[in-house]
């Protein structure tokens, strides 16, 4: 039953995919069969002084802690990819081959002739794709407050604690020797997708600011509009392939919740409404820095006055993408609860349309065609996590920043990111950057990325040797971003009288000179 849902997920995303050039999303090649699992974390957009609105999506109180008091964001656009099942070995194809070659030039493997194999282990299998297109956004610091508004569609799929064999069988058939006979006993893993857009709104508050300290805390609320999304969650999978067209279900304790853009009597795509149905996200986070020096207090000045108040270290702590979209419009929740059956000729079963096959699925456990109904509502979680973020200056223009973000499942059905531990030496002036972050995803794969920023335009990868020849075939990563920053202390001072003796009797020259010794 376990393998059977995941072929539903499949099916769908295949359906989706007929209307895509493959070569634009060369990810589903390099997934293949289970095919889909920001960048993830796009460390080199979010982590710098100069990342204005994109800084709140790694911590919301970040926008009162940079270089920018207003940040115009154009756009940004992310994608990632990730599995440990298939790939394309390094040795026999680039990813310039994916966009460059007709499929038929493309290296073949195994008795289908797929453009992929797998790695051959028992390993728990996962799977990840982040689609992130962030919209027109902006931010606006004065005094202690900050304020920003963004938009962005996401697509998120992932599979999490996958059994070995359900991608085998997907990859070789039921009609697999090495599979026949063993009974698999499978538990709490789970498969999901999900598209929707969201409306963000961030403020934040300086809670301290005195003297070296500033800590300042940070929310964005995101109103959630649901595009369309499908969530198996899988208790207990007990079963036996017996032959090439038999399948015994000793036990199954399983859920399949969807709300689709599609006809589910024939498949079709563009059923009314778009929007399937709402929620709401939130972010929330704090950021403590030591400055270099003490604080200069500041009174009735223009914002792009203010001088920017250099830290020798800074420290945050966010918790991400708390909350849920709940699906209203064309919206199915099936429950297969502790049950068993002894499936014969199921290789035969066709799978026309969404109707037909969670109704054989119904037939064959429960005796009827809507046994497994329970209603039509449906929630999708959010891929919650916890975030740390840590930047430190070393000397003129060098930071290393360092970066940490783990899963939290707060629904029974939920997206889950995968965990990312990150450092990242970063070089660092207003008209150029770059950063390399070094990385371990899911505590285990090593990666090394680029990021480079001319002014306003970035582009980067958290994975690097995959541009360059150097790894397997089994996933991709890249952004890109366009947006106009306004940094701090960056008009002149326009005040009542030369000395400005509101407090401390700080001239214009002072300022001058405390400006060009904290950049």
């Amino acid at each position: 039953m376990a393998f059977f849902l995941l072929v539903v997920w499949i099916n769908y995303l295949n359906k989706l995919i007929k209307y895509i050039k493959v070569s634009t999303l060369v990810v589903l090649l390099v997934f293949a069969n289970i095919n889909l699992a920001r960048a993830q974390e796009m460390l080199g957009l979010t982590m710098g002084n100069y990342a204005g609105s994109l800084s709140a999506l790694s911590n919301p109180g970040n926008i009162n802690q940079s270089k920018i008091f207003f940040d115009i964001h154009l756009t940004s656009v992310a994608l990632f990819a990730r599995n440990n099942f298939a790939y394309i070995p390094k040795n026999d194809a680039t990813l310039y081959d994916l966009f460059l070659k007709s499929s038929d030039q493309l290296p073949v493997y195994g008795k289908d002739n797929n453009h992929f194999t797998y790695y051959n282990n028992h390993d728990l299998k996962f799977a990840q794709v982040n689609v992130r297109v962030q919209g027109p956004s902006a931010m606006f610091y004065s005094e202690r407050h900050g304020f920003g508004i963004s938009t962005a569609v996401r697509f998120f799929t992932s599979g999490n604690r996958i059994p070995w064999e359900i991608p085998v069988v997907s990859y070789e058939g039921l009609d697999y020797d090495p599979l026949h006979n063993i009974q698999f006993n499978d538990y709490s893993f789970d498969v999901g997708s999900s598209a929707w857009f969201e409306l963000g709104l961030t403020y934040a508050y300086d809670i301290i600011k005195y003297n070296r300290t500033q800590l300042t805390a940070g929310i964005t609320v995101k109103p959630l509009y649901g595009l369309g999304g499908i969530d198996g969650t899988i208790q207990n999978g007990n079963y036996i392939i017996l032959d090439d067209s038999t399948v015994n279900f000793l036990n199954v304790d399983t859920d399949l919740g969807y709300a689709l853009p599609i006809d589910y009597d024939d498949n079709t795509l563009g059923v009314s409404p778009t929007v399937k149905g709402s929620g709401l996200g939130i972010d929330i986070g704090v950021v403590y820095s030591k400055k270099r020096n003490d604080i200069i207090k500041h009174y009735h000045v223009r914002p792009c006055e203010k001088p920017y108040d250099a830290y020798i270290y800074r420290i945050g702590f966010s918790l991400l993408d708390i909350g849920r979209v709940n699906y209203k419009y064309n919206s199915q929740l099936h429950s297969f609860e502790n049950v068993s059956a002894y499936w014969p000729s199921i290789d035969t079963t066709g799978f026309q349309s969404m109707n037909s096959f969670v109704g054989n699925l119904s037939g064959v456990f429960y005796g009827t065609r809507d046994g497994s109904f329970r209603e039509n509502n449906f929630k999708v979680g959010l891929p919650t996590a916890a975030s740390f973020q840590g930047d430190f200056y070393l000397f003129k223009n060098i930071y290393l920043n360092t970066f940490w973000i783990h899963p939290i499942k707060l629904y029974k059905y939920s997206l889950r990111r995968n965990a990312v531990v990150a450092i990242s030496p970063r070089f660092e002036t207003k008209w150029f950057e770059v950063s390399v972050p070094v990385s371990l995803y899911n505590y285990k794969y090593p990666r090394v990325g680029l990021a480079v920023r001319f002014l306003y335009f970035t582009i980067g990868t958290e994975r690097l040797g995959t541009y360059l020849g150097m790894a397997d075939l089994n996933g991709m990563d890249i952004y890109g971003s366009i947006k106009i920053n306004f940094t701090k202390g960056g008009c002149k001072f326009k005040g009542p009288n030369k000395c400005l003796n509101y407090e401390y009797g700080i001239s214009e020259d002072d300022h001058k000179l405390y400006r060009k010794r904290n950049r």
